[in-house]
């Protein structure tokens, strides 16, 4: 996996990102979404639908003046010829990420959802998190916004732990559409609440889970020291036929209880691993 996360971005592999550019929401499933699509419907464009929170980036003309007066919060009014999602992605910047190109393959990821989403007609939203809320870029609509959804990824620094739920709570404004976690989902925070919340804030979730091939398969050898990248606790142990066995069961058993709350839940699950090539990556997800 390449280091630098610009380099990633060729001609080559954005002229081939832009046969996935079908809407994301559509290509994931999503239905019942509300923002700026136009439908092929006629008649209909002064129809009232729904309001939503407004994001940065909205047309002011939209915003319900009269709603700010009585809520002292900002809404915009939709209307029903009105279908552009909400692309949220939620990217883990957790220190455990900055491991074997874990963060650049997620961050990669997250910019070529983005890209596709653009080129669908969809919004998409960035929201980084680790123990709490980090930054966030709102409002990514074209495909010429690609170098500062870059150098915005870019300046992302992996660091502390993971709170999935945490995460979740502290953003607003999502808007109906489609969530997508990116981690590595190795916390001893399950993200089961965090599904269970965003499904509350009527999202379509997948969880999209990036791990190196060492992690997946380790090999045998002699004493080693273990450090919990995001507490720094230590552990010493001899990586034995017997060690590696029991690590490998702990993952699988892990992974299978991932896969089944979120079939349970009517959710999404992808795992890829950073030798994967991103748009192998891409179109595993897209297409199940």
């Amino acid at each position: 996996m390449m280091e630098d996360l610009k380099a990633i971005f060729t001609k080559e592999y954005i002229a081939k990102l832009e046969r996935l550019s079908i809407g994301l929401t559509e290509r994931l499933g999503a239905v019942g979404y509300s923002g700026g699509r136009k439908s092929s419907a006629k008649g209909s464009s002064l129809e009232f639908s729904d309001f939503r929170e407004y994001i940065p980036g909205d047309d002011l003309r939209r915003v319900d003046w009269n709603g700010y007066g009585r809520f002292d919060k900002l809404y915009l009014k939709l209307f029903l010829e009105e279908k552009q999602a909400a692309v949220n992605l939620f990217l883990d910047t957790s220190k455990s990420m900055d491991f074997g190109g874990k963060a650049v393959m997620a961050k990669a990821l997250a910019a070529s959802l983005a890209y596709i989403a653009a080129g669908g007609g969809d919004r998409t939203q960035i929201f980084a998190f680790g123990e709490k809320a980090g930054a966030q870029k709102q409002g990514i609509t074209k495909k010429g916004q690609l170098s500062e959804t870059l150098d915005f990824l870019d300046g992302l620094e992996p660091g502390g732990g993971t709170d999935y739920l945490r995460a979740i709570r502290e953003r607003s404004g999502l808007g109906r559409g489609v969530s997508i976690i990116l981690s590595d989902f190795l916390s001893e925070q399950a993200p089961w609440d965090a599904v269970k919340l965003l499904q509350e804030k009527k999202q379509e979730v997948y969880l999209l889970r990036i791990l190196t091939p060492e992690e997946i398969e380790p090999q045998r050898g002699g004493m080693v020291r273990l450090v919990d990248s995001e507490t720094g606790e230590t552990r010493d142990l001899e990586l034995s036929e017997h060690a590696v066995s029991a690590y490998k069961q702990a993952l699988r058993q892990q992974e299978s209880a991932l896969r089944e709350f979120c079939w349970r839940r009517g959710a999404g699950y992808c795992r890829t691993d950073t030798e994967t090539p991103l748009l192998a990556a891409l179109e595993q997800l897209l297409n199940g």
